[in-house]
């Protein structure tokens, strides 16, 4: 079965397309496409590292302060979400190369690093009135620090997994080079045994004519009157 179902890959494949213009129009519409393309996602792994995408998503958007932070990092999760969504589509689980499903899941560990950030900068955020002005300036000022540090985590894990996914590509190119070698070293040997075919055949011919004019001069010969 393939990245995305026979009934829902359509609507999915759509709602992936159309993340990049939603950017532009809102975070809730593109929250909204993007839960669309996991949910027509059938391979548990993939799955797996969409949602928790998505999870970081849905905080990074909640969380009411350090919105340039914030919004930053969604690009940098959204951005992320869409090339793992897009270089896998269409593939089965079968056809997923164990490099790539490790890249996976090394994508998986920074998603949850960085949801366990979120969540603790989301506790922070419902506390800050408690703790006066000048913790809340504290916080903001920690929690701008760990929302960079985060879309730093996340734009270094979108590279190593782009660097993956081109490997596998290569691999493929690779693969599909060295059967096309093969076919070509096939289709020689062929040729070169039809050849040796056709000369044998010739020479099996000119063979039996000899014979033939040998039989026909013998019979020539006892048919002819004699001396």
């Amino acid at each position: 079965m393939g990245l995305l179902s026979s009934s829902k890959g359509s609507e999915s494949s759509s709602s992936l397309a159309s993340v990049g213009t939603a950017t532009l129009n809102g975070a809730q519409l593109t929250l909204t496409l993007l839960e669309k393309a996991v949910d027509g996602t059938n391979i548990p792994f993939v799955k797996g590292v969409a949602g928790v995408a998505v999870e970081v998503i849905k905080i990074a958007k909640a969380i009411e302060t350090n919105r340039e932070d914030c919004d930053n990092l969604m690009k940098k999760a959204t951005s992320l979400l869409v090339v793992i969504l897009g270089s896998l589509k269409g593939k089965s689980e079968d056809a997923i190369p164990d490099h790539l499903k490790n890249g996976l899941e090394r994508l998986t560990t920074s998603f949850q690093e960085v949801l366990a950030e979120l969540r603790i900068i989301e506790k922070r955020v419902g506390k800050r009135s408690l703790g006066g002005l000048a913790r809340a300036i504290l916080y903001y000022v920690d929690n701008g620090e760990t929302l960079r540090d985060c879309s730093a985590k996340l734009e270094w894990a979108m590279g190593e997994f782009q660097v993956t996914s081109k490997v596998d590509s290569c691999l493929k190119d690779l693969e599909r080079h060295e059967e096309l070698k093969k076919g070509q070293k096939e289709l020689r040997v062929g040729q070169e045994k039809m050849e040796q075919n056709i000369m044998s055949g010739q020479v099996k011919i000119q063979n039996g004519l000899t014979e033939i004019r040998d039989v026909m001069k013998e019979q020539t010969a006892k048919n002819s009157p004699s001396e």
